[in-house]
């Protein structure tokens, strides 16, 4: 028993080192075209093409949904949600990020607990702790933006 409960403490914390580096890795797909999302992350769950000047790819997990927004630049907009069961990991999620982030030199804005706004060159982003009462779950959302600040 104990042995299966350290496999589902290792694999959970597996899961959420790599939603940190996706979520990094996100922000870096701003300005890429959707074939180039595409071969990076695989086949979406759903792509709305029905609007040729606007296309939006959308992946979904058991705890994370994603969507990127293109026009014919490249995407311009990511938003995605994590769900997780505690806030110890959500927050441990985003103190990661926001690390990763660090270390890379964007500049990271603490608005209060649980919500940032994070610039680097040509890009904007939020990203929020939020507590679902209804579904007993806390999640991360969080969204990227092609600026014009280069």
């Amino acid at each position: 028993m104990k042995t299966a409960i350290r496999i589902t403490l290792l694999l959970s914390l597996l899961i959420s080192v790599q939603a940190i580096a996706q979520q990094v890795k996100y922000c870096q797909m701003i300005g890429k075209s959707v074939n180039q999302i595409i071969n990076t992350f695989g086949k979406p769950v759903h792509q709305d093409l029905s609007n040729p000047d606007m296309k939006c790819i959308f992946y979904q997990t058991k705890t994370q949904r994603t969507t990127f927004i293109a026009d014919k630049s490249g995407v311009y907009q990511i938003q995605a949600d994590l769900s997780f069961d505690t806030q110890k990991d959500a927050t441990k999620s985003i103190d990661g990020f926001l690390t990763d982030c660090g270390s890379q030199n964007y500049q990271i804005d603490t608005l209060n607990a649980g919500n940032y706004n994070i610039k680097t060159s040509g890009v904007k982003m939020t990203l929020n702790l939020f507590e679902n009462t209804y579904l007993k779950k806390y999640e991360v959302k969080f969204k990227a933006e092609k600026s014009e600040s280069k």
